[in-house]
This record gives C-alpha cells, structure tokens and sequence, in this order.
C-alpha cells in the first residue's frame, strides 16, 4: 500500500528499468562491434597489450570511476564543458539537469562496463571453429550472414551471460548514482538501491528500505530466469 502511493518508489523503479535496457542494450552492441575489431586483429602483434589497456575502466571501483566522471563533467569546473567552449560549442548541464542527468549517468555506466561485454564475446567468438568460416568462405557467405548464421549461433550463451549479469549489476546500480547524483536532481536518477540506501540510513524506514531491497530481488531473479529460459531455447 506504501509504495503503491509513493511517486519516488514508482520513479526509481522507472528508472532502473530505462537504465537496464539502454545500457544493456548499447553495451551489447559496441561489445559485439568492438569484440569484433579484436577478433580480426587476433593476429597482429601487440593485440593483447590493446586489449589489456581496454579492460582499464573495469578494475575501477564503480564508486571511484563515479566521483571521476563527476569532476569530468562538471558543468563549471569540468574539463568536458572546457572542451565545448573551446569548440565554441553548448556547455551542458549533464549531472546537473533533470533531462541529462540519467542519460549521463547511463554513458558512465556504458563507459565502465562496456569492455566486460566485449572480454565475454571475444571469448565466445575465439572458440568458434575455424573450420566454420573456412566452410562458408566456400560457399560465397557474406560477412553478415557469417554473422548471423555462425556467430551469434555459437556465442549466443556468452551473450545470455553478458546480458543476465548485467541485468543484476544494474538492478542493484548504486555506486555511480551515489557519487555523481545522489538520486536528483528531482529525484530524476533515483534508483531502486538509492530509494532502498535512503529508506534505511536517512530516514530510518528500515521496513521500507528492507521491502526495497526484496522487490528488487524478485525482479532481478524473475527477468534473470526468463532471460535464462529464452537464451536455452
């Protein structure tokens, strides 16, 4: 009864949702684009040492890599806004605008987690057999029916895993709201963890923030197994 009259609660769950199919989504197809451009290059020297470099962001603590970006973006002091200028270009409000602050927040999110996706698709796509491609070369295939009919085929487990792990690391989203927003401004990148923190330790509604936490729990088990279940077939 609670939470079906409480407009933030019904906000933050909004929200996650946005955020859990943007991000997925995008994640997942600069991850099959960029795991591509490392498959191709497998070859070539020095490949490894690039690809190494790239998985940079994701031994970052979300927390850390939250606080960075905020100073990054800046709407005064950030070095994002100092470029625009020099571009003669717009500076923008990004954290600081009800319309940017959760599209922000999201390219953080893709920022950071965007080459998790591709370590899981390359993986995928370097155990494909050689034979494979060698087989349709022959036949005349094009590179997108290589695509669909033997690559998305062979990964497509890797990519259930992708996708599901993603789904429960941005279900229970905190760090990178916390450190860059906070859930404003308007309550415009309120998300359910943030609802469920601010419950518990600022308001010391701790059923509230407790029955938070669970429903996300729930949702994030229900669309993991109907994910999982889809993936299987």
């Amino acid at each position: 009864q609670f939470f079906a009259g409480d407009s933030l609660f019904l906000k933050a769950i909004k929200n996650t949702f946005l955020i859990i199919v943007l991000a997925v989504v995008v994640e997942m197809v600069i991850g099959y684009l960029i795991a591509q451009l490392f498959f191709a290059a497998r070859n070539v020297k020095g490949i490894s040492v690039l690809r190494t470099i790239y998985t940079i962001p994701i031994m970052i603590t979300p927390l850390i890599f939250g606080l960075t970006w905020s100073y990054i973006l800046n709407p005064l002091l950030g070095i994002m806004n100092y470029l625009f200028r020099l571009l003669h270009l717009n500076p923008l409000p990004w954290f600081g605008s009800a319309a940017t602050a959760i599209y922000t927040v999201i390219g953080v999110d893709i920022w950071q987690w965007t080459p998790f996706v591709v370590m899981l698709i390359l993986t995928g796509l370097l155990t494909i057999a050689q034979e494979l491609f060698d087989s349709a070369e022959v036949d005349g295939a094009k590179w997108y029916q290589k695509v669909l009919y033997i690559e998305i085929p062979s990964i497509k487990k890797v990519i259930g895993i992708a996708v599901i792990m993603r789904v429960m690391d941005l279900f229970r989203m905190f760090d990178i709201v916390y450190a860059t927003t906070q859930g404003g401004p308007g309550g415009s990148t309120e998300v359910m963890s943030m609802f469920a923190y601010r419950q518990s330790f600022n308001y010391y509604n701790t059923g509230v923030g407790s029955a938070a936490s669970i429903i996300a729990l729930i949702l994030t088990i229900f669309f993991s197994t109907l994910f999982d279940k889809s993936t299987r077939r």
